[in-house]
């Protein structure tokens, strides 16, 4: 998009010009949606400067602009080109400097009274604060750049490539975790749980940060991945035995994998997208570590006896029927769901349908 906003440098303002763009968002946004975006001040609007400045480099041509979608990665040579590009200018380390101000006569600030709802005022506050000194130092925490460090390093082993910040806490939104577990991710990305060393500096409580089965510092990392309590050594175990059935090859989690679990997207030999297989990584991951945090909070905070390893399989084969079992529901095509099911092995088993399917066959993998 940068690039068109300064396509008036490269070709004339009274020369016809035709873009062509695989972005769907990208084209819609300014042609169908633009006078909306505008009316709303662009608060629902993604990359506002960089936008506005396209618009404005668009508005100064004295010709006619046509803006024309091409399918993405068809071999179409302009197409590929670009994507080159823009791989290119993904992994540089040092970012670009653009100049993005905006002529006076061409800013446009603040959104229509006729269009403003409490929800875009409340989303304007929002922005606002969040661009003050005070708030981003807020968000400046050492435990936070540490997790989303260890998530960008773990990532390309689940997505094949390394992801900006910003898709990485998009990521802890994604739409195939939990409320809760979408919660628990965001709060582990910031380390913003009360174990290990948050209790080193409250004089009287120092013993609460270590872990009283292993004698060692309780870290996040410890509760889910090294703690010899009953609990995270079974579930993995688990976890990994339920994948042996999947053609993808496992990928043992990791906390930076946990992290990154919302931007998994497998691929076949041929490039080809697994989007069933993506879809059960992340959701057997994310229920399962959060599974491991709720049992240990069970143990230490409400000082419940640990369950049996069996106890604890059967707790874990509960939640992930459970889970895949709601998932199916809201795939099925009863409800006009377009969004694809999961493969015949792991939704269904031979003779059952719908949840009790997914029920079944799952237990029936692990067991």
């Amino acid at each position: 998009m940068y690039r068109l906003s300064l396509g008036h440098e490269s070709v004339q303002k009274n020369d016809d010009l035709t873009i062509h763009s695989d972005s769907q968002t990208y084209v819609n946004g300014l042609t169908k949606h633009l006078a909306k975006w505008e009316d709303e001040g662009y608060i629902n609007s993604e990359n506002t400067e960089l936008l506005q400045a396209t618009v404005v480099s668009l508005r100064k041509r004295e010709a006619v602009t046509t803006l024309h979608w091409v399918k993405g990665h068809s071999g179409i040579e302009g197409n590929e080109k670009a994507d080159e590009l823009a791989n290119e200018g993904r992994l540089k380390e040092d970012c670009d400097e653009f100049n993005l101000n905006i002529e006076q006569n061409f800013q446009l600030s603040g959104a229509k009274l006729c269009k403003i709802t409490q929800s875009l005022a409340y989303k304007f506050i929002r922005q606002k604060k969040m661009k003050t000194l005070t708030y981003r130092i807020a968000l400046d925490r050492r435990a936070t750049r540490m997790g989303i460090g260890r998530a960008k390093a773990c990532a390309s082993e689940i997505c094949g490539k390394t992801p900006t910040e910003g898709m990485l806490w998009k990521s802890l939104r994604h739409k195939d975790l939990g409320r809760k577990v979408r919660y628990f991710l965001w709060m582990t990305a910031h380390g913003g749980y009360k174990v290990g060393e948050y209790w080193n500096s409250i004089p009287g409580y120092e013993t609460r940060g270590i872990c009283q089965h292993c004698g060692t510092s309780e870290s996040m990392e410890h509760i889910l991945f090294e703690c010899e309590a009953p609990g995270q050594k079974e579930i993995w175990e688990q976890t990994e035995k339920l994948w042996d059935n999947k053609p993808t090859p496992w990928i043992k989690p990791q906390f930076g994998i946990l992290l990154s679990c919302g931007l998994t997207d497998f691929k076949d030999t041929d490039g080809n997208r697994i989007p069933g297989d993506s879809r059960l990584y992340r959701i057997v991951v994310s229920e399962s570590a959060y599974l491991i945090w709720k049992m240990r909070n069970e143990r230490v905070i409400n000082e419940r006896d640990p369950l049996p390893s069996r106890g604890v399989i059967n707790r874990w084969l509960w939640t992930i029927n459970s889970r895949l079992g709601t998932d199916l529901v809201l795939t099925s095509r009863k409800f006009a769901s377009a969004k694809p099911g999961w493969s015949p092995e792991i939704s269904r088993a031979p003779g059952a349908s719908g949840a009790a399917g997914a029920r079944c066959t799952a237990a029936n993998i692990i067991m």
